[in-house]
């Protein structure tokens, strides 16, 4: 189970909602999968794999090309703190 900040749910959700813009032009599947990390984020209690945190990471990085609306430092620290998840054995 991880925990997220208030902050932090709304980062990744912001970068999940930019991700499915994106995808709303593919295929049905990647929408699917978006969508699965976009639920459980918003739970108590979040259990997502290894593969949606790295997921998670990459839809981040959009936020870093949006400065006038994110904080770049805050992102950074989030995807640090993911990649410490993601790295964990």
């Amino acid at each position: 189970m991880l925990t997220f900040t208030t902050e932090e749910k709304e980062l990744i959700l912001s970068a999940i909602r930019y991700e499915k813009e994106v995808q709303d032009r593919a295929d049905e599947d990647e929408i699917e999968y978006v969508e699965e990390i976009e639920d459980e984020i918003q739970k108590e209690n979040v259990f997502i794999s290894r593969r949606q945190i790295d997921s998670i990471i990459i839809y981040l990085g959009y936020l870093l090309d949006r400065r006038d609306q994110y904080d770049n430092g805050e992102v950074l620290l989030l995807e640090s703190k993911l990649e410490n998840f993601s790295n964990l054995p």
